[in-house]
């Protein structure tokens, strides 16, 4: 008797026990610009992940080389850090967080709080692939699925969505950062 009543008690605190949760609120194109830092069209250089300090997770160092900057500047070579990576041969998924290689095009709308490294706005919600045109080799980025219309009403899938040279992406920051 004296076992189950301290196994119901166990699973009584763990049933109660306080659970820690990440929500994201969904972003407009428009919030992303006005809520960032910078935005920049970048290169992965290199991903490092470590221990964070309290060596309870796992996070991934980032290093850009900014090849173009749409809004800010913080520099020829960006760090920034992600929640998740991979060290001392353990890997650590954390929902939500985008995954960067090293060789890779992105444009990245990052928040910066100095003397902290920056982070990218919104978790994936602020990173967008820039990927090659397979006929014209013209690099292309999908603008993102939400828009904010003249109501104030957030438009998922826009009909007129499709993808924009980086040229054609950075004027569309541009345009939406215009209203700041």
């Amino acid at each position: 008797m004296k076992h189950c009543v301290a196994a119901t008690s166990v699973v009584m605190l763990l049933t109660f026990a306080p659970l820690a949760a990440i929500t994201v609120q969904p972003m407009t194109f428009e919030q992303l610009v006005h809520e960032s830092d910078a935005v920049i069209y970048a290169r992965v250089d290199h991903v490092r992940g470590q221990w964070t300090p309290d060596r309870r997770s796992i996070e991934s160092v980032v290093a850009l080389d900014a090849l173009r900057y749409f809004k800010g500047d913080l520099g020829e070579s960006v760090l920034l850090r992600l929640p998740g990576g991979e060290a001392g041969g353990r890997v650590s998924v954390f929902p939500g967080a985008p995954v960067l290689r090293e060789g890779e095009l992105v444009v990245v709308f990052l928040r910066s709080h100095a003397p902290a490294i920056p982070t990218i706005l919104g978790f994936t919600q602020g990173l967008f692939r820039v990927f090659a045109d397979a006929r014209t080799g013209v690099p292309l980025v999908t603008p993102p699925p939400l828009k904010s219309s003249a109501a104030g009403r957030v438009i998922r899938g826009a009909a007129e969505r499709r993808t924009l040279t980086v040229d054609a992406f950075a004027a569309a920051v541009r345009e939406a950062g215009s209203g700041q």
